[in-house]
């Protein structure tokens, strides 16, 4: 699973730009911005480069690879590979550029994410509790790289809290500290995951991982694009996702 289109929030239905030229290697669940320096159309998006960021303007996700799609492994997706050369050209089927589809992402649409420590197929750090709390506002953990205060979210795993979420109100590498108190007294031995995503409703900080094909939920945001959380699920190891719209000043199709 990587970036998907999940629906239009006004009931629109999906925009697809079809045989779209690659500018770069793409993989099916890219995001992809447009190319302004090759031969081509597209190629994937940029890591944030600022808190938000000004630079990288998403125009869609690749959906599928029309020219000699191959499997990657370590990307869990189809391969475009981009080239230049006659020779290439010609040994591609069908005969010419890389080509591939795009499903446009504009105001209101939809997209679902898996969220991934760093890469896809790595699954976010389970927290064990090493010290809780009576009130259930404090735990004590550690395998996280840090959290961010008001945009991560802490899910209970085991434990008497099992299944509630609630926002870090207080981010930190070991402590995660929130406001509504977990239900029951958090024990030692318990375990969460804590996600640099925003509860739904909330405005979200996120970054794309390594490979632009999920978002990153281990790290502490410092850069980020800017959007809404509409549902978050950290229930299952491996299995965690998103689903968010993108803010509008990050869009290609708005600026």
């Amino acid at each position: 699973m990587a970036f998907e289109y999940a629906g239009n929030m006004y009931g629109a239905a999906p925009f697809v730009l079809d045989r779209v030229q690659l500018a770069a290697n793409c993989y099916v669940g890219q995001l992809v911005r447009a190319d302004t320096n090759a031969g081509g159309s597209i190629e994937p998006i940029a890591n944030a480069a600022a808190g938000p960021d000004t630079t990288s303007y998403i125009l869609g996700m690749v959906t599928a690879i029309r020219t000699s799609p191959t499997y990657d492994s370590t990307f869990q997706g189809d391969l475009g590979t981009y080239d230049t050369t006659q020779a290439t050209q010609v040994a591609n089927d069908p005969v010419g550029p890389a080509l591939a589809d795009i499903t446009v992402i504009r105001p209101g649409d939809k997209i679902k994410a898996p969220i991934v420590n760093a890469t896809i197929g790595t699954a976010l750090d389970l927290q064990t509790v090493t010290t809780g709390s009576a009130d259930g506002l404090t735990f004590v953990a550690n395998a996280i790289t840090s959290s961010t205060s008001q945009y991560s979210t802490s899910y209970c795993r085991t434990g008497a809290n099992r299944g509630q979420y609630r926002k870090v109100t207080t981010g930190n590498a070991t402590t995660q500290t929130v406001l509504v108190g977990f239900t029951y007294d958090i024990a030692v031995g318990d375990t969460f995951v804590t996600a640099q995503c925003s509860m739904p409703g909330m405005p979200l900080h996120w970054d794309a991982d390594s490979q632009f094909q999920a978002v990153d939920g281990d790290s502490a945001i410092s850069n980020y694009y800017r959007g809404t959380t509409l549902e978050l699920n950290l229930e299952e190891s491996g299995r965690e996702f998103i689903v968010f719209t993108i803010n509008p000043v990050h869009l290609a199709w708005t600026v």
